[in-house]
């Protein structure tokens, strides 16, 4: 059974609807460990050893956060900056990472709805393209990055309940299939 690692970066995941709700939807998943950064980190005083082994311990890392300015949390980045280091996350020669060959999914959350991030919508680029910085991290770090990115918009303006019902269903899904 593979053990799924969700490293969640919500400022405030108890004043969330969307990221809480789809921790929520996974939270009982017996393989799955939930990690919440802000929690963990509120001094934003990340224990890098600690992180790492966390990350060793897992096979499958989501990393879930909601959108900033086309980007990750601040903590979230700072955790990226701190724990994803050369000679362990990454190398140059070639030589195997201690992420290397593990699988990994990214899962955002977006205010606007999803016409917003097309060519033609006002951001004038998917959300896919904006976040390519992810793929580029995974990919550096010898990760299996696993597509689609989880994406679930308009969570401040639009998202009924029923589609975010759909949208945790789905996540749990997706998160209970790597249990095999």
């Amino acid at each position: 059974m593979s053990k799924v690692l969700l490293v969640v970066g919500h400022p405030d995941l108890s004043q969330s609807k969307a990221n809480a709700a789809l921790v929520d939807a996974v939270r009982d998943l017996g393989h799955v460990t939930v990690h919440d950064l802000y929690a963990a980190y509120p001094d934003f005083q990340i224990d890098v050893a600690a992180e790492q082994a966390l990350l060793a311990e897992h096979d499958v890392i989501v990393f879930q956060h909601p959108v900033f300015w086309y980007n990750t949390t601040p903590l979230f980045k700072q955790w990226q900056d701190k724990v994803l280091t050369f000679g362990w996350a990454f190398t140059l020669d070639g030589s195997p990472s201690q992420l290397a060959g593990k699988k990994a999914v990214v899962a955002v959350t977006a205010g606007v709805p999803a016409d917003h991030y097309t060519p033609e919508g006002s951001n004038k680029a998917t959300l896919e393209t904006l976040l390519n910085s992810w793929e580029a991290t995974l990919r550096l770090c010898q990760l299996d990055f696993q597509q689609p990115m989880v994406k679930v918009y308009g969570t401040a303006f639009g998202l009924s309940d029923e589609d975010l019902a759909t949208a945790a269903k789905q996540y749990n899904e997706l998160l209970a299939s790597y249990a095999a």
